[in-house]
């Protein structure tokens, strides 16, 4: 699992840290002598490595350890203790909570907060199902199914609840009374784990001083894809980043342009003009389709770009797609700014750069999915434009008769990626 796997490295290290026996670290320099304090403990192993400030001491059982932990406190000796798994309290009386079904022994119990959130989703599912008129138990269509992957994102700080305790929770639903199961072959949800957005540079909760802005809030001042773009690009599977739109800034502290449309301007600004300029361009033309074949050039650069997002997309390197995503489109753009205006070149060039476009809705899709749509609606192409397994077809292979297909009129000023009234 550890050696092949596209887990973030940090998850696999915190699950590894709750999944140690007990233990106890105490820094060196509150122990006078290691034997006498050794002689009080239960039964542990110590591991001394010289490099490190601490000791560690290991023990067989969680009793065991607590009666260290006393020692040491009676001895006024600083600890820190390991993230050893501990009893998961399942039930409580709160009133807002979900009822616990009654038992012999246990009556009037809620369930508390965390497990109740852990099947959330599962819940969820069944209730979308419902209200579209469907089984609710389609829901094991999703969530246990062969041929279906759940990814849930989640924040680091619930790595435990998310890849330890909902895991366990599944697994034991699996497991006949008595018998042992395959963990391996269980079709479990693939966790996907991000370090913190820091508002203003600092952490940002509900229950602290400084609290984020509602996503209704944000929208106020930021569309959708530009929010979209500017998170993915921060690189939150390797380190908490800093969120600093410039709407909450005061005056005197804005330097530059406003760093959260940054990469949503790659699509306001340069997707949104490649293809606008394509569909003008070729009805300048009088022409329906582009008829040209695709030049070698813009299929190899397509091929890489696309083999990379996939790549990203598959280790969730989202920050990376980003880098992807804005490398292909301004090369696109570069290769129509240098030879759209070369009259024995033209044709070549609008059908290199609708191919282009074509993939790059593609790939944008998941990010940007109502500027893709419409381009989609104007090449007149059904939703097979999103089968990835066409990703490199010509789009006259979208078509049932290439000869008589016509795209969508443009009218002029029609945006497909759009900012919001103040930023124009």
């Amino acid at each position: 699992f550890k050696k092949n796997t596209n887990r973030r490295k940090y998850e696999i290290n915190t699950i590894d840290e709750f999944l140690k026996k007990p233990l106890i670290y105490v820094p060196r320099k509150y122990i006078k002598d290691v034997n006498d304090l050794e002689a009080k403990f239960p039964s542990h192993e110590t591991i001394d490595e010289e490099k490190k400030s601490s000791l560690a001491f290991i023990f067989q059982t969680l009793e065991d350890r607590d009666k260290a932990k006393e020692i040491l406190d009676n001895l006024n000796i600083n600890y820190t203790s390991g993230k050893t798994l501990v009893p998961f309290r399942l039930s409580g009386n709160i009133e807002w909570g979900v009822k616990v079904p009654d038992k012999e022994y246990l009556k009037n119990l809620t369930f508390w907060v965390w497990p109740e959130s852990l099947w959330a989703p599962i819940s969820f599912t069944k209730a979308y199902l419902e209200s579209r008129g469907k089984n609710p138990e389609e829901w094991r269509n999703w969530w246990d199914n062969d041929d279906s992957i759940v990814y849930q994102f989640i924040g680091e700080d619930n790595i435990y609840f998310y890849s330890i305790a909902e895991m366990a929770m599944f697994i034991g639903l699996k497991m006949p009374k008595g018998e042992n199961v395959d963990v391996t072959k269980l079709n479990l949800p693939h966790i996907v784990s991000n370090k913190h957005i820091l508002f203003m540079d600092k952490k940002a909760s509900s229950s602290s001083d400084i609290k984020p802005p509602m996503a209704d809030e944000l929208l106020k001042f930021y569309t959708k894809d530009q929010l979209r773009m500017h998170f993915m690009s921060l690189g939150l599977s390797s380190k908490s980043v800093g969120f600093k739109p410039q709407v909450y800034m005061k005056e005197e502290e804005k330097v530059g342009a406003d760093p959260v449309l940054k990469e949503g301007n790659l699509l306001t600004n340069v997707f949104n003009r490649l293809i606008r300029s394509c569909f003008y361009t070729l009805q300048s033309l009088n022409e329906d389709i582009p008829k040209e074949d695709v030049s070698e050039k813009i299929k190899e650069l397509t091929e890489k770009s696309v083999l990379e997002y996939e790549r990203h997309m598959y280790n969730q390197d989202f920050h990376r797609i980003a880098y992807v995503l804005d490398d292909y489109i301004r090369e696109v753009n570069k290769h129509w700014a240098s030879n759209i205006k070369n009259e024995e070149l033209k044709r070549n060039v609008i059908a290199d750069c609708f191919y282009a476009c074509k993939v790059i809705a593609v790939l944008i899709h998941p990010i940007a999915p109502e500027g893709c749509e419409m381009f989609k609606d104007y090449l007149n192409i059904d939703d097979e434009l999103w089968n990835w397994d066409k990703i490199f077809e010509p789009i006259t292979s979208y078509f049932e008769d290439a000869k008589s297909h016509k795209f969508k009129f443009l009218e002029p000023k029609v945006d497909f990626f759009k900012k919001m009234e103040y930023q124009y």
